[in-house]
């Protein structure tokens, strides 16, 4: 892509790396995104695929009224606990097109077709699956994709052949450099954002507290990492980190060591910062003399992945964006209501409709809905730039009072509001109201 000048306004999308030309740069680049065409909204789009792409395929994987999209998500291994997010993804579209497919912003309405490879969530594996997907399957987008290395694998051939990758499975910060990858948007919230949250409750509890951090040594637990490091310099307190330990995924040994001499600490905070089955079980290896402020990864406060805390997850706290269709007080909400009908009806099971995964699933796809809802242009481009123009909108699990606006590199976040919660009696206690970060996630980034 060409530079732009600093003063051009920026309104939308995100990008993906491995190699460098055409419509992106190399990781090593520094340079911002041209704007150029018109986005949803009618302001400057953020991409202009006749300059930022060459051999730009625009409507690849449309064919007629079908849309066709990939996902890459682990079927096997220690991350499988997250497959069931391609469930969630799958039952979305196919509710949507029994009842006659989504209404784009052109006036067609459209059905999605989704297809779907296995990666064991190693980032080794996954550049296979993406580039079946898109050169083999000729996909319109990738939706929903599965963690963070795995992502950054394929972020920068995905960029050069400007193919979009919607809703991304993680909220690594690393999603917030839009202007050099503007084909890359997340799903979740920034990890750097949803720390802030917790930190900021924190301050409010214990303003001298003690923190030990467990990390997952790699861009998704440096995401909580640094965010929490900069939050103390930032407020000049009294708080402190008085221990830190790195846990390997790919190792296959557990957390418990590494919880162990944090529990020595006897640090009032714990921060763990990892996913996947480790993050449970993690709260089963805490010894019960040590009872700190105990806060989980979003990616982790499911009723399934919590199931595998085997009753240690009481009085833990985490952050949410959208409904918990697990949490009985969540369960009258319209829009969980509206869900559980809709994934019963597509024969999803009421145990996996609860289990936070499914529902996870469902809110990416309704990431993509709402691009395609708010875009005149049905193309790669097109529902790119909708998502970067953004303007205050509500839509899948999203709680009620949460709004997504989003401004091209300037704001890339789509998930920006959270409110921190407490694990009792197996439902979730609001002890922070819902707060907006919009526009701030990446300031907040260490």
């Amino acid at each position: 892509m060409r530079s732009s000048t600093p003063q051009r306004i920026l309104v939308m999308v995100s990008c993906v790396a491995l190699a460098a030309v055409a419509c992106g740069r190399s990781d090593s680049s520094s340079s911002t995104t041209t704007a150029g065409g018109k986005s949803a909204n009618n302001a400057k789009a953020f991409i202009n695929p006749s300059s930022d792409c060459t051999n730009y395929k625009g409507t690849t994987g449309i064919s007629g009224d079908t849309i066709t999209i990939g996902t890459v998500y682990p079927a096997s291994g220690p991350y499988a606990i997250y497959s069931p997010v391609t469930t969630g993804i799958e039952k979305y579209f196919a509710a949507a097109n029994s009842k006659g497919g989504i209404k784009a912003g052109d006036g067609k309405r459209y059905k999605v077709n989704v297809l779907k490879e296995d990666d064991g969530y190693d980032p080794s594996r996954t550049p296979t699956a993406v580039k079946k997907l898109v050169e083999q399957e000729g996909v319109f987008a990738l939706v929903g994709d599965i963690g963070t290395e795995t992502n950054l694998a394929v972020r920068q051939y995905l960029n050069d052949n400007c193919v979009p990758d919607i809703a991304l499975a993680t909220g690594s910060t690393e999603w917030g450099q839009a202007a050099k990858y503007p084909w890359y948007i997340a799903g979740l919230p920034s990890y750097a954002t949803e720390a802030d949250a917790f930190m900021d409750f924190l301050n409010k509890q214990k303003p001298d507290a003690t923190i030990a951090v467990l990390k997952q040594n790699d861009d998704f637990g440096d995401g909580y990492d640094k965010a929490i490091k900069k939050y103390i310099a930032a407020n000049g307190n009294k708080m402190k980190i008085v221990g830190e330990q790195s846990y390997d995924p790919t190792s296959g040994q557990t957390t418990e060591a590494a919880t162990t001499a944090l529990a020595s600490t006897k640090a009032d905070a714990f921060f763990v910062g990892i996913g996947g089955l480790q993050c449970p079980q993690t709260l089963g290896f805490m010894p019960s003399d040590w009872k700190p402020m105990t806060y989980v990864s979003i990616t982790c406060s499911g009723k399934t992945a919590l199931s595998l805390a085997a009753g240690h997850d009481v009085g833990i706290y985490t952050t949410q964006a959208t409904y918990d269709p697990g949490a009985a007080s969540d369960q009258t909400n319209p829009k969980v209501q509206q869900f559980m009908t809709d994934a019963a009806a597509q024969g999803v099971s009421q145990a996996d409709m609860q289990g936070g995964i499914v529902s996870a699933g469902w809110n990416f796809a309704a990431i993509f809905a709402a691009g395609l809802e708010q875009t005149k242009d049905v193309s790669r481009a097109g529902i790119m730039n909708a998502l970067y123009s953004l303007n205050k909108v509500n839509f899948g699990l999203l709680r009620d009072g949460s709004e997504a606006s989003s401004n091209g590199a300037k704001d890339p976040w789509l998930l920006e509001s959270l409110r921190v919660v407490q694990r009792t009696n197996g439902d979730w206690t609001q002890v922070q109201p819902l707060t907006d970060y919009n526009g701030k996630s990446n300031s907040l980034a260490g």
